[in-house]
Parts: C-alpha cells; structure tokens; sequence
C-alpha cells in the first residue's frame, strides 16, 4: 500500500474499527465452537463420575452455557458495537477534552494532571458501561458453588480499599509514563524496557516474602506420613524441605491449589491449605459445610508436589520470564513504529499536532496493537501449557502418575471446574490443558508412549 493510505485518518480509523470487530468476532467464533461443545455432551464423562456426580455436572453445564451464552451478548453490544460508535464519533478525543476544561487552575494544564483526569474519566466511564453486565452476571446467572460471604460492611470495607489502591497505583502508572516520555524523549521506549526489567527483578525478589502474608499465613507441616513421604521426595531430587510451604488462605472460597514460584534461594513450593483433605483438620467441626470432605488425601498430595517440582527441575519459572520479557521487547518495537504516527490520533478524532502522550497508550495497546497481542497470547498459552504436560511427566518418571491421575480428577471436582471444553477454544484461552487431555497424556506415558 502506498503512503497516502497509511497518513489517510479516515482509512486508518476504518482499519482499527476493522480490527475491533474481526478479534471480538475470533473471539466469539470460538465461544460459539465451546457452546456447541456444552451441548452436545450431556452426561458426565466416565473417567470423572465417580468424583462429579451427574446432578452436579449438570447444574455446572447450565452455569457454563448460561454465562457463555451472556458473554455472547455482553461483547455483540457493550464490547463491539459501542465499541464501535466510541471509535467512529471521537469518543476518546472528547474524553481528553473534556479533561483539558476541567483544568479549571494555572497548575492544572500540565499534561501529567490532564492526563490523570482524563483515566479517572475513562475508568469511571468503563465501571459504568460494564455495570449491567456485571450485575447480571453476579445476581441473575446462579453460581454452582457455595460460597462463603463475609458481613456487609467487611464487603463494603474491603470493595473501598480496593478501589482505593487501584487509584493510587494508576495515579503513579500515569505519572511514570508521561514523565518519562517528557524527561527521556526518543529513549523514552528503551528506558521503559530496562525499567521492566529492573521491575521483574524486583518482583522475583519480593514476591516469595509476600506470598505467605498476601493469600494467608504460613502453618508448620507436623510430624506425620505426609511430611515423611514429602522429606523424602523433595530429598530424592534435591530440593529444600524448608521451601515447601504451606499456606492456611484468609478466604474460605479459594479453591484447592499449589503453585511453585521462584529461584535459587528464594524458590517456593506453596500448597493451599484447601489442597489437603479437610483443610488438613482431623475436627471437621471448626468447617464450613461446603468444606468438609474436600480436599487430597496424602498420597495425592504429594503427586501434585512432585508435579510443581517438575516446574522447578525444567526451569519453567526462567522460561517463562525469558519468553515474557522477549515478548514485551517486541511489543514495545511495534509500539515505537505507531506511537509518534500524527495520522493515528486524527482517526480518533484528535487535531493536528495533538497527541496525548497516555491517550497514546490507550489507543496503542487498546486498539492498534490488538492482532499482535492475541497472536502472542496464543503463544504464550501454547507454552504454559506445554509446562504443565512436561510437569506430568516428571510426575510420572517419579511414579506418582496414578496418584496424580486420581489428584486430577478430585481436584476438578473439587473445584467444579466444568471438565468439557472444545480443543480450538482451549488453545486460544486456557493455561493449563484439560482434565481430558492430561489424563489422555498420562496414559500414553504408562502405555509407553512419551511426551516432552
């Protein structure tokens, strides 16, 4: 195409009109595939049965298709069409003006506080048009799980704080962003690059230290059969008893997990509490109703330890952060060739000359960098989940792949995670492979079969 096309606003505000629709349409397409799949699977599978009863299956089969078909709906009106109409009629170049004549004093026409109202406005702009959705979704689709709510005001309280926060860290996000474009110029791209770095060095070091006072508190494993077996494999592959914790969580809804996180001496195993049968109580007294009988007896367990050490013996944590860091190198290249292009910001409605740098940001990441995102984010799902097939299988070399096997199986149910998912929507949205697969994966390896 020549260079008139691309200094054309009008032609560019077709594209990234074209580019809202077509991603929201993939989107749809796939959910659509994933609604058929719902329908067309009416009984429980037999491999799960004995752990999800089919009156439960079917319960979470209504919830699924109930929300599917909700998000359907909620992306055709509130994400594409008036995602559209914004687009089309300047909805962000009026939003920024309408920042611009809130300053009402001397000090308040700098770009940096202009800037701030401008994502306040926006923000409160998107609570509200999410709002319907997000009362439906909450009160008119009935949840499969009982749930544990706190009093009123303890809700309110902690709904307050919430918000409170994730204004003071936008507040500082905005101002990071516009000072240091002003301050760095040209470098300014390349300064963010290492200022990420920097930020996930920080965030390897801290995170571990926070882990246990963030999700809940850190209780000792007594003396018994669990902390023996978990001595001895931990052992066996040379990774610290000491750093494996476990982890009573502050909210009674979390579902049963463990995770490893970390490297060299600040390396974590952490496994929830709710992992454990029973909360790892021998008085089911002290429970919540909904919490007794759940969990993994110790055999279990300690498959899915050596499941998370399999993360650890692979170096998935380094991967991962390398794969990460690569992909934010390239998102930042592509956003260096659209950021300064005049033409961009006239298709949204701006005037010549004018190019807020966070509006910037906004249209950037929100609209023009959408077809690299999602091809990213397929890649990186495609990874994540090819950890969690290599996980397994150091699971399986170590000979707890029944045991994991069954661990599988009482988690989904546990945490009634609905076990039927089409193949084309999983790679496009999950993390981790289906219950189905992994057990797939898992038989192959005892049949001889063998998967990297």
């Amino acid at each position: 195409m020549s260079a008139h096309f691309w200094n054309d606003p009008d032609h560019l505000l077709h594209i990234i009109i074209a580019i809202l629709i077509v991603d929201n349409l993939w989107s749809l397409y796939l959910l659509l595939r994933e609604i058929r799949m719902v329908y067309r699977v009416v009984e429980v599978p037999e491999v799960i049965s004995p752990y999800l009863p089919q009156e439960l299956f079917e319960r979470m089969r209504k919830y699924k298709l109930h929300k599917s078909w909700f998000t359907v709906v909620n992306t055709l009106v509130f994400v594409i069409t008036i995602g559209v109409i914004e687009l089309y009629f300047g909805f962000y170049a009026w939003l920024w003006n309408l920042a611009t004549k809130c300053a009402v004093a001397r000090w308040m026409e700098d770009e940096t506080v202009t800037s701030i109202l401008f994502i306040l406005f926006l923000s409160t702009y998107m609570t509200i048009k999410a709002l319907p959705g997000h009362l439906y979704e909450r009160y008119c689709i009935p949840s499969v799980q009982t749930k544990y709510y706190p009093p009123l005001g303890k809700r309110i309280l902690k709904e307050v704080i919430e918000i409170i926060i994730w204004l003071m860290v936008m507040i500082v996000l905005v101002l990071a962003i516009v000072y240091g474009f002003i301050a760095f110029g040209n470098y300014a791209l390349l300064g963010m690059y290492l200022l990420s770095i920097v930020f996930t060095i920080i965030l390897i070091l801290i995170v571990p230290l926070l882990i246990d006072p963030c999700i809940g508190h850190r209780v000792p494993l007594e003396e018994s059969a669990l902390r023996s077996e978990m001595e001895r494999l931990t052992e066996a592959v040379g990774f610290p008893i000491e750093q494996v914790h476990i982890i009573q969580v502050n909210d009674p809804n979390t579902g049963s997990n463990a995770f490893f996180y970390g490297c060299c001496c600040l390396k974590r195993i952490v496994i929830f509490d709710t992992l454990l049968l029973n909360r790892g109580q021998r008085n089911t007294s002290d429970l919540l109703p909904h919490e007794v009988g759940k969990g993994l007896r110790d055999n279990q367990v300690i498959a899915v330890v050596s499941h998370e050490l399999g993360h650890w013996m692979h170096g998935h944590f380094y991967r991962a952060i390398i794969l990460f860091k690569i992909h934010i190198l390239l998102t930042f290249l592509l956003f260096a060739l659209s950021f300064a292009h005049g033409p961009i910001y006239q298709a949204m409605g701006f005037e010549p000359g004018v190019q807020p740098i966070i509006v910037g940001f906004v249209i950037m990441f929100g609209f023009v960098l959408t077809p690299y995102t999602t091809l990213a984010n397929f890649v990186l799902l495609t990874n994540t989940r090819h950890f969690e097939y290599q996980a397994d299988s150091f699971a399986y070399e170590l000979g707890y792949d029944r045991d994991l096997r069954e661990a599988l199986l009482k988690l989904y149910a546990d945490n009634l995670t609905y076990p039927i998912t089409d193949p084309c929507y999983s790679c496009w949205n999950h993390t981790h492979p289906t219950i189905l697969d992994r057990l797939e994966r898992l038989e192959s390896l005892e049949r001889g079969g063998r998967f990297s």
